[in-house]
């Protein structure tokens, strides 16, 4: 069934990088009025390990062709398709901050916000971990850099901590320029204006 964590090797690789993954420990920023910490992600991988969050078989789900992870906010739940390589591959670790990212998100329980906010977060994550990981904005199957990304990357460098030790923070000025650009992005207003973050539900 749908629900099911059929493949318990992404299940654990997925615990374990939120626990242990280099990226996570930079994943220490404020914006938009929400912060993120570290300790965030790990309780997100407790959740997962006790089946509060699951991670289902996606070959029985409704997966777009050529989709990378997703949170599906609602259902708690993340899907992964089966070739992701969380622990080896340095693109599918950005994917993975990006999405658990919604996940502590979710979990904070804002209520309904504006989807240009909640998605800004998750790309801001990825482009930190891009950082983390000495490494340029992810690009398509062409090598272009989406727009969003390009932001995203332009408001990591401009928040970047090379210690991890201290809390980032996106300025307003940047908060409203980047959320601009995600509110006019084709993908997300077709979307719709808004999401529903009401917590992981028991």
């Amino acid at each position: 069934m749908a629900g099911e964590t059929l493949d318990m090797s992404i299940k654990d690789d997925l615990v374990d990088f939120l626990r242990n993954g280099r990226e996570i420990r930079y994943l220490n920023f404020e914006a938009f009025g929400y912060r993120f910490s570290p300790g965030q992600y790990a309780i997100i991988a407790t959740e997962v390990e006790k089946g509060r969050i699951a991670v289902p078989d996606t070959t029985l789900l409704p997966m777009s062709s050529g989709a990378a992870a997703s949170w599906k906010y609602g259902l708690n739940e993340f899907w992964f398709p089966s070739d992701a390589d969380i622990p080896n591959n340095d693109a599918w670790r950005a994917f993975t901050a990006h999405e658990a990212t919604h996940a502590v998100h979710d979990m904070l329980r804002p209520g309904i916000i504006a989807r240009p906010v909640a998605e800004a977060i998750g790309y801001l994550a990825e482009a930190i971990a891009r950082k983390v990981q000495k490494k340029g904005a992810l690009t398509d199957k062409k090598g272009a850099v989406d727009p969003i990304r390009a932001e995203a990357m332009r408001v990591a460098n401009a928040i970047w901590d090379p210690t991890g030790l201290h809390q980032m923070k996106v300025s307003d000025a940047d908060a409203e320029a980047f959320q601009t650009i995600v509110g006019n992005h084709p993908h997300y207003v077709a979307q719709g204006p808004s999401v529903e973050y009401h917590g992981l539900e028991d």
